[in-house]
């Protein structure tokens, strides 16, 4: 273990440090509202008279005489735009050396820029000077310098933001590069980057909501399905359950202590050879019909043991590129699966929770069969799972997140799916999809797709649900 130092900092002594934005930074992303609250935040401590004002902290890392910003760039920008605002000449220096590399930071930087200029002309026009003496004075920092990159990394992972603890997810990131004590800095770098970048990514592009991708996809199509395929219920995935995503860690320092682990250690040593020399495996079936991209790999599995470090990153940057190119729509591949969604899952009331908790389920279910049979299986199976999934619409007036979660533990979708090794052992599926429902919520476009689909429907109340509204032709 390398030695950490910690200590308390005002911010005038903090701003003092030769810091640097390292490339692997994500963007400054801080939005209006983030920055109002920490203004009124240090507004009512300078107002209260209090003694001191703890931002937050900073986590630095020293690498090649720097000091690179590992976590505090959010909060450290801020200050300086505030102390810009304020005209204080105290951290020009750093705000002049700092690089943003990204037009992200600098469109925020515009934009918070301006909200601060008007913020304090309404709040502190008259006392700017003191306000500025408070900020450089008696505001702190938790200054932290740790000289191994892992170690700030696992640093990191305790705090976000304004004292709130990172999601379950991302406390993965920090327990992986951790595990990456054999490669290199760039190798650890790059991981992280790929990592943010997952973590950024917006999830529907027809929306204006900022989403997280990545969060999505661990939290819902990884975690859920693995334990839906061992046939346990599947309710949401927190800290407690971060054991799911840890694995063997394979290298001198840390031997096998199982012989159940000798698969995940021949995969891990036949696929780093193959990348050392530089040579491709020849015969691999793809899933998709006319790519192969080159960050899916082709022997990932989303039920597969999980090997702890870079592997754990593979696997996760396979399943964000498989997800884009199945349910986002500026990628090319599987344009008839995609409008069949578009369609079918896009209802009038579909943003309702309980018809999302019915979206998550049925991507699930696509993904894993994906996993198995490839592009070919969903052409085969997307309706059939989509009968298998939305038949709950129709049962139950109320679709509750319960009742999602047990779901595929009843009727077993996923094990069969699973341990199918040909579509002959996925005929369950078909005939489980074929059966009666009895309709007990009026949604139309559902309605009307079962009908053309064949599937018998009766009404539990005809008061509510008349089916003589809906043509059986």
């Amino acid at each position: 273990m390398s030695k950490i130092n910690a200590e308390i900092k005002k911010v005038s002594s903090v701003l003092e440090g030769h810091m640097t934005i390292p490339n692997y930074q994500r963007p400054y992303r801080w939005t209006e509202e983030n920055v109002r609250l920490l203004l009124e935040d240090i507004t009512q401590s300078w107002k209260e008279g209090k003694n001191s004002y703890r931002i937050g902290s900073v986590i630095l890392n020293n690498h090649d005489s720097q000091l690179n910003i590992v976590d505090g760039q959010q909060r450290i920008t801020t200050i300086l735009l505030i102390l810009k605002s304020l005209e204080s000449t105290i951290g020009s220096e750093l705000r002049n050396s700092l690089q943003y590399r990204h037009s992200d930071s600098l469109n925020a930087i515009i934009r918070n820029k301006r909200f601060i200029d008007s913020w304090l002309r309404e709040n502190i026009e008259n006392s700017k000077s003191s306000f500025g003496k408070y900020i450089l004075d008696y505001c702190e920092f938790v200054e932290i310098r740790v000289a191994d990159l892992s170690e700030a990394f696992q640093m990191f992972d305790s705090q976000n933001g304004r004292g709130k603890e990172l999601e379950a997810y991302n406390l993965l990131k920090a327990y992986h590069i951790r595990a990456m004590e054999n490669n290199t800095f760039e190798e650890k770098v790059t991981c992280d980057i790929t990592w943010e970048g997952a973590a950024r990514y917006q999830v529907d592009k027809e929306s204006s909501d900022v989403s997280n991708l990545l969060r999505q996809l661990i939290n819902e199509q990884l975690y859920r399905t693995r334990l839906w395929s061992r046939k346990e219920t599947a309710h949401a995935f927190d800290k407690k359950y971060i054991k799911e995503f840890k694995g063997i860690t394979v290298n001198k320092n840390h031997p096998i202590e199982f012989p159940y682990q000798n698969r995940e250690l021949m995969q891990y040593v036949v696929q780093n050879y193959f990348k050392s020399i530089g040579v491709s495996v020849h015969g691999i079936k793809s899933r998709f019909r006319n790519i192969s991209p080159e960050n899916i790999n082709p022997f990932a599995l989303v039920n597969q043991n999980i090997v702890n470090g870079k592997d754990f990153f593979d696997y996760t940057e396979t399943y964000v590129e498989i997800y884009k190119r199945l349910f986002n729509s500026e990628f090319e591949e599987m344009k008839n699966f995609k409008k069949f969604v578009q369609d079918n899952c896009k209802y009038v009331g579909s943003h309702r929770d309980g018809d999302q908790y019915l979206f998550e389920l049925y991507k699930s279910l696509i993904i894993l069969m994906f996993d198995k049979f490839g592009e070919e299986g969903i052409e085969k199976y997307s309706k059939i799972l989509y009968l298998l999934v939305y038949r709950l619409r129709l049962e139950k007036e109320q679709v509750r997140y319960t009742s999602v979660a047990e779901y595929p533990v009843q009727n077993e979708i996923f094990k069969i799916i699973e341990n199918a090794k040909s579509y002959a052992d996925l005929l369950p599926l078909e005939k489980m999809a074929n059966k009666e429902v009895i309709c007990k919520k009026n949604v139309g476009s559902i309605i009307r797709y079962f009908i053309q689909q064949n599937i018998k429907l009766e009404s539990a109340d005809e008061k509510k649900v008349n089916l003589k509204d809906y043509s059986f032709a």
